[in-house]
């Protein structure tokens, strides 16, 4: 049985088919597992779980999966060779690492093994090559490569005339970070698992208790046995309402400039400059939508400053002077956007998981930085692990759970349905285009509306279909999106957002008074 989709909205004006006004939608029993954060961790571990015979919820404050830090990283599928030998984060990424290709081909999210090269541009850092060398050895990535300055640029002929060698890296991948969440989350919810979405937690009572309740910022209760804490950024707040232990997190902001897809030719792998004891420094990344990306910066907030998410020129400025001096042309070719990610990093280190945190029955995971999207599934493992091992949940395999999605659930931008004819024969509405840069029809935009999530925003269809994208960065097919969404629902223009309650497109003060 298909779990439940439900928003928490505030307004009326919205699908009521899909408002969550009564905790009773959820039915009476309390439970098995409440996941606290829809990112790439929570839909991975809800994914897991959906294996077992359980009753879970998969919460979150934003009004899609995915919609937080892990919407704002630079999607790329690590190998692991420059983590910190020997800890949890460099085992739980090699192992990721392997199952990838078989899981995005599973879960039919576009990947693609790229490779990278680490390049020295001057005599101190070619000297640091061999010592990251020995150290992608250590985390058991073999197959690296050290290069001469000549070898590098036959790799990468538009590098720097001044590199002086480079590390060939073959593992390194790069995949679409939005359908891994959403993928993540259609299966979960395909095998039972509720999904509840613009939900903040504001209070845990009960935490001690083998039945705790979670109380959301309208007022609804929510009863669960376990509770896990992967609200990223929220973190820490949260873990303060049901008693958590000390740990220390901040935002740590990181800003990407977009290239034009006529940039693409400039560049092959993924290139990476030798990294310090703060950063792996600004990278140069060929996306799996056909885009260069430049980034990320590396700033720190104080810990109340979750919102930190807009870009800002001076940083730009100097991040595409770095990303030059390893790939001078890149400062010749049109920047068509920006955008920036909040990592959630943790003072007390990386993948910082606590079993029991406060009270018996909560999992605590915090400080999963950039790696988390590369890691998701051997972490999503490892929790469910300690849930079973530590938490003593009791897990019984569900035989009729499914592990993948259907065929037709690769999106029309690497599936592109205007290739094949016989698909427009049968919906003409595929051969109907709505964005132009990124060649997206009417007929993908309403697969997309309908899909399992039922996403009803701006921001999550496009996350869905490359729609607003573009070139043009949605001046010349928001509109033609919106009133898809409008007619097909029977919604008016000014009820469709950007994101969430809020964020209407259309200023009330435009609206004809009534």
């Amino acid at each position: 049985m298909d779990g439940k989709i439900l928003y928490d909205w505030p307004d009326k004006d919205f699908d009521e088919s899909l408002r969550f006004t009564d905790s009773r939608q959820l039915g009476n029993e309390p439970y098995d597992v409440v996941i606290v954060g829809a990112g790439v961790v929570g839909c991975g571990l809800a994914y897991k779980l959906s294996q077992y015979q359980l009753r879970i919820l998969l919460i979150d404050k934003n009004y899609d999966v995915g919609e937080g830090a892990s919407k704002g990283n630079s999607a790329i599928v690590h190998s692991g060779f420059d983590a910190q030998v020997g800890s949890l984060e460099s085992q739980l990424v090699r192992q990721a690492s392997n199952q990838w290709p078989e899981l995005a081909e599973k879960l039919k999210i576009p990947y693609k093994k790229c490779g990278a090269m680490v390049l020295a541009i001057d005599d101190s850092q070619q000297a640091q090559l061999d010592k990251i060398y020995k150290k992608a050895l250590s985390n058991g990535v073999d197959d690296v490569e050290l290069l001469t300055p000549a070898e590098a640029r036959e790799l990468e002929s538009n590098i720097s005339r001044g590199a002086q060698g480079g590390l060939l890296v073959p593992g390194e991948a790069i995949g679409d970070p939005f359908v891994t969440c959403i993928a993540l989350a259609e299966v979960a919810l395909a095998n039972g698992v509720d999904i509840l979405l613009g939900a903040a937690v504001i209070s845990v009572e009960n935490a001690g208790k083998m039945v705790k309740t979670l109380v959301i910022s309208s007022g609804h209760r929510i009863d669960t046995r376990f509770i896990v804490n992967a609200a990223g950024l929220g973190s820490r707040r949260l873990a303060d309402l049901y008693g958590g232990g000390t740990f220390e997190i901040n935002p740590r902001r990181g800003q990407f400039l977009i290239f034009d897809k006529c940039s693409n030719f400039i560049l092959n792998r993924i290139l990476l400059p030798i990294p310090t004891s703060r950063t792996k420094g600004v990278l140069v990344i060929p996306t799996i939508f056909g885009n260069l990306l430049a980034g990320p910066t590396a700033e720190d907030f104080p810990p109340d400053c979750e919102e930190m998410s807009h870009t800002t020129i001076d940083r730009l400025q100097s991040l595409l002077a770095d990303a030059s001096l390893m790939l001078p042309s890149i400062i010749e070719q049109p920047v068509i956007g920006t955008y920036a990610g909040v990592r959630c990093h943790c003072h007390q280190g990386s993948y910082f998981i606590r079993v029991d945190d406060g009270a018996k029955g909560i999992l605590t995971v915090t400080g999963i930085r950039s790696t988390g999207f590369t890691s998701f599934p051997a972490l999503a493992d490892y929790l469910v692990q300690l849930l079973a091992d530590k938490c003593e949940l009791s897990l019984s395999p569900d035989a009729n759970a499914v592990d993948g999605r259907p065929e037709s659930s690769w999106p029309g931008w690497w599936s592109k349905p205007i290739e094949n004819t016989q698909r427009i024969k049968e919906r003409p509405e595929y051969g109907q285009t709505v964005c132009f840069c990124e060649h997206i029809s009417r007929g993908e935009i309403i697969d997309a509306l309908d899909s399992p999530l039922k996403p009803r925003t701006l921001d999550a269809i496009k996350r869905r279909t490359r729609a607003l994208t573009g070139r043009c960065q949605s001046f010349e097919c928001q509109l033609g999106v919106a009133e898809i969404i409008s007619r097909h629902f029977g919604m008016g223009l000014n009820e469709i957002t950007k994101y969430g309650p809020g964020t209407a497109i259309i200023s009330p003060s435009l609206l004809p008074d009534k």
